[in-house]
């Protein structure tokens, strides 16, 4: 098995696990709980917590957990919205879908939605962003990194203009935590994460939003989170989201860069790449001409390498890629494009395998 959609999900490691398990055999832990078990869960959560600030170089009470990026999102771009009543947002067509339809959905409420320009770069450019720039601009929304194509923003660049704008930035930083260095500049209002896109469990997300940032929560009912977000925590996930992050070093980003380029160079003369700025240092996306992708995709699983065409929250429909579209592609090759994503579980002897099989498959397929 040759593992290439790590955009999707990662596998988890097994030291997140262990950390995890060591939890579970604590026995019942509800934070909520004035008990003796329960003030033991409070203190796992809050040491988590510092643990995870100090990663960030944040404040311990900047950040919430939550279930996922999806609903993280949801929370700060919602409950901002609804808190300043806000009117007017900048974002991009190629946001993740926990981000477009939430804005397709406040623009049906009457609020405004503008869209920045992305083209084959992949991803908006600072001087976009700044021609964008209106007196009645309230928010702006934007991934780090664009988990179809790996495109990176400027986000140093882009988070010092609306600081001293004054102007809110949200950014999805879901595909970009554990693949690339991420700082929290002044600019940036909040941001979101989910812990199984580096190696930790799936069903544990978390945002950090600054204090002077208003939101109203999304979920009610209970008084955990700071009263943030109800529900009962997940301790366990909690603790696997805190050691994932711990286990992140800067050698895996040049690790996967290094990956990534064997792939690629052994793949490049088959087909065109999508994406021209800076691209992320896991991933890569690809138009075949002689093959449609599907097909391509089906082929490789058969041989047991497993690829994506496209953010695996979408990859249910039998459209192109809405992202690939919006910068320009033609929807034949959109139809043609793939995408790859290694992880530092993958090796060198499995990007070789892969190109040879890439190859290979390709010889044996026509449009």
């Amino acid at each position: 098995m040759i593992y290439l959609d790590n955009n999707a999900t990662t596998p988890l490691d097994p030291l997140v696990f262990e950390e995890m398990r060591r939890i579970y055999m604590m026995g019942p832990l509800n934070p909520s709980s004035i008990h003796h078990l329960g003030k033991k869960a409070k203190e796992i959560i809050l040491n988590s917590r510092d643990q995870i600030a100090g990663f960030f170089d944040v404040f311990p009470n900047e950040l919430y957990f939550t279930s996922s990026s999806t609903e993280s999102l949801s929370t700060v771009i919602l409950g901002h919205v609804r808190a300043k009543n806000v009117r007017k947002i900048l974002s991009t067509k190629i946001e993740h879908n926990a981000v477009d339809a939430l804005l397709k959905k406040l623009s049906l409420e009457g609020i405004q939605i503008s869209y920045l320009p992305v083209g084959m770069e992949g991803s908006p450019s600072l001087e976009s962003i700044e021609k964008a720039l209106s007196p009645d601009l309230e928010l702006v929304v934007l991934s780090s990194v664009y988990s179809e194509t790996g495109a990176m923003i400027d986000i140093e660049g882009i988070s010092e203009l609306l600081y001293k704008r004054n102007i809110p930035l949200i950014i999805d930083a879901t595909a970009h935590i554990g693949k690339a260095p991420f700082v929290v500049h002044r600019g940036i209002s909040a941001f979101t994460l989910s812990a199984h896109k580096f190696h930790g469990p799936q069903g544990i997300g978390l945002f950090f939003a600054r204090k002077n940032f208003p939101f109203h929560p999304l979920l009610i009912g209970g008084h955990q989170e700071m009263q943030r977000r109800a529900g009962t925590e997940n301790v366990a996930g909690i603790v696997g989201l805190a050691k994932a992050l711990d286990l992140i070093d800067p050698s895996h980003f040049s690790f996967m860069k290094g990956l990534k380029t064997v792939l690629l160079d052994s793949v490049s003369s088959l087909g065109s790449l999508n994406g021209r700025g800076e691209i992320v240092s896991n991933t890569f996306n690809m138009t075949f001409d002689t093959c449609d992708a599907e097909t391509l995709m089906i082929r490789l699983d058969q041989k047991g390498v497993f690829v994506s065409m496209g953010s695996a929250c979408s990859s249910g429909s039998i459209e192109p890629s809405r992202v690939l579209l919006e910068m320009g592609l033609q929807r034949n090759e959109a139809r043609s494009s793939l995408r790859f994503s290694v992880s530092r579980k993958n090796s060198l002897e499995e990007m070789q395998a892969a190109a040879r099989l890439i190859r290979e498959e390709l010889c044996g397929c026509a449009l």
